[in-house]
């Protein structure tokens, strides 16, 4: 079974408004037929909230989103979340300095997917192809 990380894109494309969401019900299927194991990044919930936060969610309101999130996740699989080490951060911070189009936290979804050995599955090109580009270079 292929293991797949998962981030920010997948928890939003969890909104059945969002023009991604009959992906995100895909990689849930595939990870209840056991095609995949999916791992969702540590960071993502946090992103996610802080998403929200920036468009002026109020606690409640983010609190009824993070359950529903939790919930239809739930119904499918349950999900694995890597742990978050300070030598994630330390790579995190060197592909960075590497790449200037990567962003804080899609720094971080790269290097967990590379320190767990876990294949990239979200949305953004960008980080993919990042991942890709060190997984070569280390070879």
């Amino acid at each position: 079974m292929l293991k797949i990380l998962v981030e920010t894109g997948f928890l939003l494309a969890l909104n059945p408004r969002n023009k991604h969401h009959k992906w995100a019900l895909n990689i849930l299927e595939e990870s209840r037929r056991r095609i995949n194991i999916l791992h969702i990044s540590p960071v993502a919930p946090i992103e996610l909230s802080l998403i929200m936060k920036s468009k002026g969610y109020d606690d409640k309101s983010m609190l009824r989103v993070l359950n529903a999130l939790y919930s239809i996740i739930r119904r499918y699989t349950r999900p694995y979340y890597s742990s978050l080490e300070l030598e994630h951060i330390i790579y995190a911070t060197e592909l960075r300095t590497k790449y200037s189009e990567l962003t804080f936290f899609d720094s971080i979804h790269a290097s967990i997917a590379i320190f767990n050995n876990l294949t990239y599955c979200d949305l953004d090109k960008t980080i993919r192809d990042i991942i890709d580009a060190e997984l070569k270079s280390e070879k």
